[in-house]
């Protein structure tokens, strides 16, 4: 950060013309501030300016004041402090604080003791923990949840302003700079003589006014105090430090502006309406906001335009031409004071040889000319001389434009024709008698050497012979330019053309104004400048950019002047308003197309005319709300109205909306920044808006869905209700066959039903079947003969147990039994016949948590037909290695699945067993199984599918048994 050198006054001469005036723009009471002495402003969120008076709080969208007082729930109408913490706006007042709720409601909160708060000076948060500073009370900490404010011990009393960074708390006294860790106070060293008035950080350095004058910049590292300027004519109230790192300070005696180059005083002198200033305020988008004692709120309109009147010492505010000669004078008409002559000295001389109003002025070398009402007027710089149409032959005395054809002639023209000035012999001659057609012209160009004169009912064209052709205008013409492509541009009294190819076409400024009076065009590099009598608008010749200089740009007044312009250096633009002379710099006039995007702010919604509540419009101004906003059928009208907040150019923005679902396209823009619908069909659809801020910048686009429902022919209960009506004749009708084809499909179920009763019974003789009995049989003799009771009576108790089991399952009519019964018995069978092939096999059975084995029904004894199939002709034909038997119960989506799963022969070595060994036992009970699966199939609607039996193959294709699946559904096991 760069250190202030010491400021230094430079005296500047005043003569007559004093200093050029910077513009300002002024909110007084007259504008809506509900008082005029401004002690403090912020901005919020939304874009908002917050400006606290002694008389109230205002919130400002940059045209429209809305005020808030003690009925709003302030504490009381004297505002000393605005801060915004987080997103919440703390408002200080004397003896205590409010804090704004969401819904523009405010709490207050008071000091206990009325005597020790005195005014709030500052807020600041550490670790959101909120901290408040007072002038008088010292520094306090709010307790949002006793809603109270808490005095600190050891705090200096008379606290100005604070500012806090990385953790600490920086205070500008009135008994020097104190920090405040959280804890403890800590003077800073060589500050406790100085009375510190305001306190702002830059980097890593604190800047502190005082009212001795000075301004110190404390180095935060280092912890060193010291001057950066010095000013004896000021007692400096505050400091601000813009964006652009430029320091303004405010004092009773108006305001010192401090940049990298130069030193600005700025008063009522250059324009500000006073010079008792309290508060200078930087906004997001760069303006700066003046808070003064008397004269309100005031927006300074940056350096783009300054001005000169009456009050600068010119002898009128009506500027009707201007031209500028060699010598640096500047050459004014006036239309009540006559025509003044500026030296670049300031100094003004009248020329009292003109007594009328001059219309145009044109300076040549060595040489003046004045078109006026009462002739022509020529100053050779050694005396005036004048030519009247008595004396001199001029067509009239009325002369309204003056052409430089070449270095010594000029084209006069009058209302009852032109002539020409030579301006070596100084004498009047008529020329070619073509000249006596061109009346009344008052501007000229030229192209390729053909000239073009604009008069009041046309354009007369000369060519290079002199010969006049005349196109005439259905609009009076004021004035004409050519751009750089060689365009011609007409201003009428109806509005802006231009001429491209032959063809005139319309160029609107504003789509919502039917009367556009242009008064000058002016072009500049690829842009035209159009003065009218609603301020100056800048136009890119290609018609792709446009941007409107209005009041919140810095004009003093809307009004133009007709023809008043000048260019000077390529780089300043005079013209003439109504109220005085302006000068644009042209280069620095960038800084008025703020970047910053405008923002959107609903403030109502109104339904069929009745408001919504204030707390559900506030819903849709958050980001993150996208609940929709429901209408009823009958109630189809709505309309949205919003604050378009762009506080640089206000009377730019232009809105544009679109309703998704119902409009085809966005609205062209327009200056109405309420949106309405009606006659809304139901549905649903999607309202967007968006505001340009006339530099082809655009807000964030703000959407609302809505909803119109139906009436109730038109509801989905009002559809249901006529569909039961007509289903129910339907079915009416169909009852009847449906009656007779239950009745033909009912024996045919018999059938399927008798058929699966064998089935089952001979499914229980097939699971029992003789050969496993007679085993089991000769196993348990086995054991007794070898006097192993033990294993005798178990594997005698589990066979019992397993006959029971198959023998209650018979008794089950619909053949269906718990998938937990299903699982024992499995596991009764497996046992008995790992008892019976000890050693050469093991098994699992694996229940997934999640499967309700007590609630879920299958088909009785369906799954022990292949597991023992698994057994028989899968692991017991296998030598090498130890057999495994998996039983898998697993829940998927919508069905049970249940795998059975060997590690044997796999199938097709056990075709080739089978065909080696006759005698071997057939797999009657599987093939039974699978009989009674698809017969359930065909009487039901329940589903049950068998997938395989596969071989099981590893990577090597080696088998490694066999497994197949079931899949039952879920309502099918309920």
């Amino acid at each position: 950060m760069r250190l202030l050198a010491p400021l230094l006054f430079i005296l500047c001469f005043y003569s007559q013309l004093t200093a050029q005036k910077f513009s300002f723009i002024q909110y007084n009471t007259s504008k809506g501030l509900p008082q005029s002495q401004v002690n403090t402003i912020t901005q919020d969120e939304a874009g908002y300016i917050w400006v606290g008076t002694f008389g109230g709080l205002a919130r400002f969208d940059g045209e429209n004041f809305t005020n808030y007082g003690r009925n709003n729930g302030l504490l009381n109408n004297r505002i000393t402090k605005l801060e915004v913490i987080e997103g919440s706006l703390y408002i200080g007042h004397p003896q205590g604080i409010s804090i704004k709720n969401p819904n523009n409601s405010f709490t207050s909160i008071s000091h206990t003791k009325d005597t020790v708060l005195n005014d709030v000076s500052g807020f600041s948060a550490l670790d959101s923990t909120i901290y408040i500073a007072t002038n008088g009370g010292g520094l306090y900490v709010l307790n949002k949840e006793k809603q109270t404010i808490d005095p600190i011990s050891g705090s200096p009393k008379r606290i100005r302003e604070i500012v806090s960074y990385k953790g600490k708390i920086y205070l500008a006294t009135r008994t020097g700079l104190h920090l405040f860790d959280g804890k403890t106070f800590q003077l800073i060293d060589n500050s406790s003589e100085t009375s510190f008035s305001g306190i702002k950080r830059e980097g890593d350095v604190i800047y502190a006014s005082s009212f001795n004058g000075a301004l110190y910049h404390l180095d935060i590292k280092s912890q060193k105090i010291s001057e950066a300027l010095y000013s004896e004519n000021h007692m400096f109230r505050n400091v601000t430090i813009d964006r652009k790192s430029n320091f303004w300070l405010s004092s009773r005696n108006g305001i010192l502006l401090v940049k990298e180059t130069d030193t600005i005083e700025i008063t009522e002198q250059s324009g500000l309406p006073t010079d008792d200033v309290y508060e200078i305020y930087e906004d997001s988008e760069d303006n700066i906001w003046i808070g003064t004692n008397g004269k309100g709120l005031i927006r300074f309109t940056d350096e783009v335009f300054t001005y000169y009147n009456e009050s600068s010492g010119l002898p009128s505010d009506l500027i009707i031409a201007m031209d500028m000669d060699k010598y640096k004078n500047k050459w004014i008409s006036t239309i009540d004071q006559g025509v003044f002559k500026i030296d670049s000295t300031g100094n003004i001389t009248k020329i009292d040889f003109i007594l009328s109003a001059v219309w145009q002025i044109v300076c040549a070398d060595d040489i003046v000319l004045f078109a006026s009402n009462f002739g022509l007027f020529v100053y050779d710089y050694k005396q005036f001389k004048s030519y009247y149409k008595e004396e001199d032959d001029l067509p009239s005395n009325s002369v309204k434009g003056i052409y430089p054809i070449n270095d010594s002639t000029f084209l006069i023209s009058t209302t009852q024709g032109s002539i020409l000035f030579d301006k070596q012999t100084k004498k009047i001659y008529k020329g070619q008698k073509s000249l006596d057609e061109i009346k009344g012209a008052r501007d000229f160009e030229v192209k390729n050497g053909i000239i073009y004169a604009a008069a009041s009912n046309g354009i007369y064209t000369i060519n290079k012979d002199f010969s006049v052709d005349k196109e005439y205008f259905d609009s009076g013409i004021n004035c004409i330019e050519i751009d750089h492509r060689g365009n011609l541009w007409i201003g009428t009294e109806n509005g802006l053309y231009s001429k491209e190819k032959g063809k005139y076409k319309r160029q609107v400024l504003e789509q919502e104004k039917d009367l556009e009076f242009v008064n000058f065009l002016q072009q500049y590099d690829t842009l035209m400048f159009v003065g009218t009598n609603d301020g100056l608008y800048e136009i890119g010749t290609d018609l792709k950019h446009k941007y409107h200089y209005g009041i919140t740009s810095g004009l003093i007044d809307l009004e133009t002047n007709l023809n008043s312009n000048y260019l000077e250096k390529n780089r300043f633009l005079w013209f003439g308003t109504a109220s005085g002379l302006m000068k644009m710099d042209l280069n620095n006039r960038s800084s008025l197309m703020k970047n910053a995007k405008p923002k959107l702010q609903l403030t109502g919604i109104i339904i069929n005319n009745k408001s919504l509540n204030s707390n559900k419009v506030d819903i849709y101004n958050s980001e993150k709300e996208t609940e929709t906003l429901v209408m009823k059928f009958v109630d189809k009208n709505i309309s949205f109205n919003f604050d378009g907040i762009y506080m640089t150019n206000p009377g730019s923005l232009r809105y544009s909306y679109f309703l998704e679902g119902f409009s085809t396209d966005w609205t062209p823009p327009n200056n109405n920044s309420t949106a309405s619908f009606t006659n809304l069909p139901p549905g649903e659809y999607v309202f967007k808006l968006k505001v340009d801020n006339g530099n082809n910048n655009f807000s964030d686009t703000f959407t609302i869905p809505i909803k119109v429902t139906p009436p109730f022919y038109r509801t989905w209960w009002f559809y249901f209700i006529i569909g039961l009506i007509i289903t129910g004749f339907i079915l009416t009708i169909d009852r009847a066959r449906q009656k007779k084809r239950d009745n033909k499909n009912y024996q045919v179920k018999l059938e399927f039903q008798n058929k699966l009763s064998k089935l089952e019974q001979q499914t229980l003789n097939a699971s029992m079947n003789r050969h496993f009995i007679f085993n089991a049989l000769n196993s348990i003799q086995y054991y007794i003969n070898v006097s192993d009771n033990k294993s005798a009576n178990k594997y005698l108790s589990r066979f019992a147990k397993l006959i029971r089991k198959n023998l209650d399952s018979s008794y089950h009519e619909d053949g269906m039994v718990a998938l937990s019964d299903e699982i024992e018995r499995l596991k009764l069978y497996l046992d008995l016949e790992t008892m019976r092939f000890k050693d050469r096999f093991n098994y699992s059975i694996n229940v997934e948590d999640e499967v309700e084995t007590e609630l879920l029904k299958v088909p009785a004894m369906f799954l022990q037909p292949f597991v023992e199939n698994s057994i028989i002709h899968g692991v017991l034909p296998i030598k090498d290695r130890m057999g495994e038997i998996e039983v898998n119960i697993t829940e998927h989506l919508d069905h049970i699945r249940i795998e059975i799963k060997d590690n044997g022969v796999g199938i097709d070595n056990s075709r080739k067993n089978k065909k080696n060994d006759a005698a071997l036992h057939q797999s009657q009970g599987m093939m039974i199984a699978k009989g009674r699966i698809e017969l359930l199939q065909k009487i039901s609607a329940r589903s049950i599918e068998m997938v395989g039996p596969f071989q099981i193959k590893e990577s090597d294709s080696s088998i490694n048994g066999t497994v197949v699946t079931f899949k039952i559904m879920k309502q099918y096991l309920g």
